[in-house]
């Protein structure tokens, strides 16, 4: 039965991921399209998900431990459903203000419900023993990775055939197809005996400000939530620079010309304008429809983003399930957290600097694959540094505390890197990431000695100790 339970799961959350992973790519163009300018607020979109979901992550945690992990599972795909036929519908919104507060609410609503992935662990860690835990936490791991392969494809898919408005109604139907596998298939997993012992996992505010104080662990949670700044940063502006340098929106401009001594002016965008002068004729071929013509370079940007995403889910993947155990053995986590933000950088500045001597494509492609690698190799070493300098009795503490702080970290990045696509140049976000990751790669390269696994097991540390430890440094 247990067997069968994570093998759910797995489906579940991978289904559930893959609807996700659809919109992903496209949060940003949505706004767009319904008449969002400013580069700030768009990627306010994406951030207003993680911000609600660092929010209210603890309250669905505690829920599930005094309901159960199904029926909050049930309600947070719920909420999901809901949120992505809001985001569809914004795209028939009569005006850009019921238009804006459509996208908003369904971020904030599916924010608020997105405990899908916190509480499928959980599930996890009920149905499973200490032995074992770690290879029902992997499937888990492998349907996350896996469900952002599948959907940012399968989101630029459908925006080729069928154009960016009609990508959430097929993310809500593979998330309505998640909520109905686990309505109809899955079981309560949590054993209300009178003990709580999953409450100790939950982080909070309290829990974080408990962990960032301890000497060691504080530090590379930091260093955890830089990373993850600089990396969230790229993900919601990734597709506005593909469409800003490569599919630009029509602007208008006065094109003038001369007739027979007259002076005439057309206000025209600036896209598909040619003149020809021939003695006393001027030519103008002009688009159609200029409204339809931005419809048509947003589906195009979102078919790129969707590939371009696909491909640095699948490096991702490789690495995390099938190399970095073998590197791990060979180099050891500190190592491979010292390497992996330098690659991150040097795929930030490939895909900030503009390529006009080569193929269009080879900055975004040769950049997310280097990203791809340098995440690949630095957040699962972060993370088993941090877990193996924890006692046993600690871990579920001070990894929720690193998870709540990758999620302020998916909220505040984007916001910062809104700031400087509109207010600075649009490759700006990208070399400013690139430095904090060249910052943590040094931080951890001159801690290297302290960050290393220790030899015994860490006793468990108090808040109090960690404080009065850290006070005598």
């Amino acid at each position: 039965m247990r067997k069968a339970s994570i093998f759910t799961i797995f489906l579940i959350v991978f289904v559930d991921l893959v609807g996700f992973g659809i919109v992903l790519p496209n949060l940003q163009l949505y706004g767009q399209r319904i008449g969002i300018n400013n580069y700030f607020f768009l990627t306010l979109i994406g951030a207003t998900y993680s911000l609600f979901q660092f929010a209210f992550a603890p309250i669905l945690g505690k829920w599930s431990d005094h309901i159960g992990r199904r029926p909050v599972l049930i309600i947070s795909q719920c909420g999901t459903v809901f949120g992505f036929l809001l985001l569809f519908a914004a795209d028939f919104a009569n005006t850009m203000a019921l238009g804006v507060t459509l996208i908003f609410a369904s971020r904030i609503i599916d924010g608020i419900s997105g405990g899908n992935i916190s509480t499928a662990n959980a599930y996890i860690a009920d149905i499973t023993t200490p032995e074992n835990r770690s290879k029902g936490m992997g499937a888990i791991g492998a349907a996350f990775g896996l469900g952002f392969v599948f959907g940012p494809v399968i989101g630029g898919t459908v925006a080729h055939f069928l154009g960016l408005g009609y990508v959430p109604i097929v993310a809500a139907a593979f998330s309505l197809t998640a909520l109905l596998m686990t309505i109809f298939t899955l079981p309560e997993s949590r054993k209300f005996n009178g003990d709580n012992p999953a409450a100790a996992r939950r982080f909070t505010v309290r829990t974080i400000e408990h962990a960032l104080v301890r000497p060691i662990i504080g530090p590379m949670i930091l260093l955890f939530f830089l990373n993850g700044f600089a990396f969230a940063g790229m993900e919601q502006t990734f597709s506005l620079l593909i469409q800003h340098r490569l599919y630009p929106l029509p602007s208008a401009v006065e094109v003038g010309a001369s007739l027979n001594g007259h002076h005439a002016s057309l206000t025209v965008p600036t896209v598909h304008v040619s003149a020809s002068f021939n003695a006393h004729r001027v030519s103008l071929t002009l688009p159609s429809d200029s409204k339809e013509y931005r419809r048509q370079q947003d589906d195009r940007a979102s078919t790129a983003s969707g590939y371009l995403f696909g491909c640095i889910g699948i490096v991702i993947v490789l690495i995390q399930g099938g190399m970095i155990g073998r590197l791990t053995k060979k180099y050891g986590e500190t190592a491979l957290a010292i390497v992996g933000p330098m690659i991150i950088a040097a795929g930030l500045v490939l895909i900030g600097i503009p390529v006009h001597w080569a193929w269009r494509w080879t900055g975004f492609l040769a950049g997310g694959i280097l990203l791809a690698i340098g995440s690949g190799l630095f957040n699962p070493s972060m993370q088993s540094l941090i877990s193996r300098h924890c006692s046993a009795g600690e871990q579920g503490e001070v990894l929720g505390a690193t998870q709540g702080m990758a999620s302020l970290a998916r909220a505040l990045g984007p916001v910062v890197a809104g700031v400087l696509f509109e207010y600075a140049f649009p490759a700006m976000p990208y070399y400013v990431s690139a430095a904090l990751c060249v910052l943590v790669t040094l931080v951890v390269f001159s801690g290297r000695a302290k960050y290393r696994p220790p030899v015994a097991p860490p006793v468990a540390v108090t808040a109090d100790a960690a404080a009065v430890s850290q006070a005598a440094e």
